[in-house]
């Protein structure tokens, strides 16, 4: 019986990965015709993880957000990701998924507010363009902000250019 057990966990697990190359491949698809995810009735978004990314179907349950600002949900979808940063479109998906947004978040326009979004918070850190983390994760980073708002104001572009030096990260 555990032969049989490990064969259908086995075949799960194939069709999960032919699930995920699909609907890479649709929203692929979907985005050239210039349609939206709720042009669909389904959608998951994304279930496979990117290239170095984070699963988002693993890590957001649907509702998990629901009643969450944006910017609470982004931060605890960034807190499970045990400190692996995230792009844009998976921050989007997480959104979506755990119900903090009503619909999909896409097109060039729309993640470019999300990145506004998260820049004007102190929370979120641009670690690269389009790659996102948590302030925390980057102390030095961390360390300016706070020493720069403790002296009443805000750090200026050369402050941020050498504390994205200092972290590592481009701004």
């Amino acid at each position: 019986m555990t032969d049989f057990t490990e064969a259908k966990k086995s075949l799960l697990e194939e069709w999960e990965r032919r699930r995920d190359e699909l609907d890479v491949l649709i929203r692929a698809l979907r985005s050239e015709l210039g349609m939206t995810a709720s042009d669909t009735m389904k959608v998951e978004y994304p279930s496979a993880p990117t290239a170095g990314g984070v699963n988002v179907n693993e890590l957001v349950k649907p509702g998990d957000f629901f009643g969450m600002t944006q910017v609470e949900a982004i931060e605890t979808f960034l807190q499970r990701t045990n400190r692996q940063t995230v792009t844009l479109q998976e921050i989007a998906g997480a959104l979506y998924r755990g119900k903090a947004t009503d619909s999909l978040i896409e097109g060039e326009k729309r993640l470019r507010n999300l990145s506004s979004l998260l820049s004007k918070t102190d929370i979120f850190y641009s670690v690269a363009r389009g790659r996102w983390g948590l302030t925390e994760w980057y102390p030095a980073r961390l360390m300016k902000i706070k020493k720069g708002k403790s002296n009443g104001s805000e750090p200026n572009d050369s402050q941020v250019e050498k504390t994205s030096e200092a972290a590592g990260g481009a701004k």
